[in-house]
């Protein structure tokens, strides 16, 4: 059985298409998509790009360590080991 959706969408004079709302929501598509051509077919797919963006736009949990103290830590590790 075949599990393929089919959309049949206009294109605009400036060549646009919109994506209908079910497949970005089935495909979770945020801010951009990846058009990928085989021959004669084109693949859309969420960009990589989109996760690295929400990922990097979540607050930080905590400052982490100062890296003055990092370099002392890393320090009293090396004398430790010789």
């Amino acid at each position: 059985m075949n599990n393929s959706l089919v959309f049949v969408r206009p294109v605009s004079r400036r060549g646009q298409v919109v994506l209908p709302k079910d497949i970005r929501s089935h495909l979770g598509v945020k801010n951009e998509v990846v058009f990928e051509v085989h021959g004669d077919r084109v693949e859309i797919r969420p960009s990589a790009a989109g996760f690295l963006d929400e990922f990097l736009s979540l607050p930080r949990q905590s400052a982490g360590p100062d890296p003055k103290q990092l370099k002392h830590l890393m320090e009293d590790r090396h004398a430790e080991l010789h």
